[in-house]
């Protein structure tokens, strides 16, 4: 097909999970899906947390190349503490202690400065969502602005103009930021720069989904309000003279599953006689632990005989739901940890990765918790997160938390195709670069999505299996032209 495309918009909304997207639900989308393009086995990366996601997306890379493993993770020989993603604050103040190097892969956002093309992220989410998105994108007089936290923003002048422009409050919006940061897209930036690539990202089904859970009422609500948004972006994209090159890509970072039951590993380790901590603080402390979907391990000392007693309790555990290592070799996908699957096989391995990541499962089918209205209940460890039963979370590898959205409409893509060929999150950056005709750097390991995916196709569905453990982990996904498609992991 043709490729004409000179803009890139793409719209992000945060922990929407695919299948609960239909024509009553999304109608905007649905319709945009069937006249575009429609990914159905897009997946996200390990661990499946928004800002490791979101940098993922604007690197085009994942944790193993691009160095950011979820929202907090440690990094040995720098500090006691876990670095965090949460605050513009976090990001600064750990790329001071890594002297420059906390995201380790450029992004989209550097390659297009580099290329002389403008580029801009306008969100309503947390205030950790726009560092991930444009890492440093202030230093390159590029477009910045947060809605719901609006005393972040850059440059000052467009900022000041966008404020004052939309009425957006001191303390940020709270209500309507979906449609708030697609106006100061619409009215103060499209005008100004007409940015070769924009992101937009919203929050606001990730939120209620975690606090109202996935079949709550408020989650149908935020929705339907993202899909208006998408609604007004066709419309306006429809309304352009530049319309036949601009390019509309709708996605998400992660889906969604529903806490079943809690627990906190570090206490757990504890009870069972081992120092475990949240930090390396207190010079006792023999394993750090980091919470989640995804419950990262580092021993303060290389100690193979502690990791394995450390996995053998684990899988006695009612909440164990399988083990990764990294690799035990180069190429190898058994972990150093025996019973283990190789970390390399998500992306998630490198100097930055644990020595074990323990992967919570599926809570018992039979298990009091497991009541009606709870779509794929798990086990979770909350950390400092005041996240309860019922609610949604996401991180691990269930289906439900590791698909994600993608469709296309517009310049350079096809109509009215669904395709069935697995694609990441990581392969949204390199799209967008090949559609504005510049090449993408070689850290960006995602691959160029379009033509290639014939519907003649034949995939071949693959499952991986550990072994050396009474409890095997596994990983199903999909073999395409030498590479391994994870769609799902979990134990037999």
């Amino acid at each position: 097909m043709a490729n004409d495309a000179r803009h890139v918009v793409v719209l992000g909304i945060d922990g929407l999970r695919p299948d609960l997207v239909t024509e009553s639900t999304m109608p905007h989308l649905a319709a945009l899906a069937s006249d575009g393009t429609w990914n159905r086995r897009h997946t996200t990366v390990f661990p499946s947390e928004t800002r490791g996601a979101l940098t993922a997306l604007a690197t085009g890379a994942t944790a193993q190349v691009n160095g950011i493993a979820g929202n907090q993770f440690y990094i040995r020989g720098t500090s006691p503490d876990q670095v965090f993603t949460e605050t513009t604050h976090d990001w600064w103040a750990a790329d001071e202690r890594l002297a420059g190097n906390l995201v380790k892969a450029p992004s989209i956002s550097e390659v297009l400065h580099q290329a002389g093309r403008p580029f801009a992220v306008v969100t309503s989410s947390g205030p950790g969502a726009l560092p991930a998105l444009n890492w440093k994108g202030q230093q390159r007089g590029q477009t910045g602005f947060n809605v719901r936290h609006p005393q972040i923003g850059y440059p000052h002048s467009f900022a000041a103009r966008a404020h004052r422009s939309l009425k957006i409050p001191a303390g940020g919006i709270s209500a309507d930021g979906p449609m708030t940061a697609f106006r100061v897209f619409e009215r103060e930036v499209w005008p100004y720069d007409k940015p070769a690539a924009t992101i937009l990202w919203c929050t606001e089904v990730d939120s209620v989904s975690h606090l109202h859970g996935l079949q709550s009422s408020q989650l149908r609500e935020n929705m339907r309000a993202c899909d208006d948004v998408i609604g007004e972006l066709r419309a306006w994209r429809d309304a352009q003279p530049e319309r036949d090159s601009i390019t509309l890509f709708i996605v998400s970072d992660h889906g969604h599953v529903t806490i079943g039951g809690t627990v906190n590993v570090a206490d757990a380790l504890c009870q069972a006689g081992f120092k475990a901590a949240a930090s390396f603080n207190d010079h006792a402390t023999q394993v750090l632990v980091r919470p989640g979907r995804a419950v990262g391990l580092w021993l303060k000392h290389d100690d193979p005989a502690l990791l394995r007693d450390i996995r053998d309790f684990m899988m006695e555990q009612v909440w164990f739901g399988g083990a990764f290592s990294p690799a035990s070799e180069p190429g190898s996908i058994s972990g150093t940890v025996d019973g283990s699957l190789a970390l390399e096989l998500l992306g998630a391995g490198g100097e930055r990765a644990p020595g074990l990541f323990v992967h919570l499962g599926k809570t018992p089918a039979d298990d009091q918790s497991d009541q009606a209205g709870h779509l794929d209940s798990v086990f979770y460890d909350p950390g400092d997160n005041d996240l309860r039963i019922g609610g949604g979370t996401h991180g691990g590898l269930h289906r439900g938390e590791f698909t994600a959205v993608l469709a296309g409409y517009g310049a350079g893509l096809a109509q009215g195709r669904v395709s069935d060929a697995p694609s990441s999150i990581t392969d949204i950056a390199p799209t967008i670069l090949s559609l504005l005709g510049i090449d993408a750097p070689k850290t960006m390991t995602g691959r160029v999505l379009g033509g290639d995916a014939l519907e003649s196709e034949k995939l071949a569905y693959a499952e991986i299996l550990s072994a050396g453990a009474h409890k095997t982990t596994f990983l199903t996904g999909i073999e395409r032209q030498g590479h391994f498609h994870v769609s799902e992991g979990g134990i037999q």
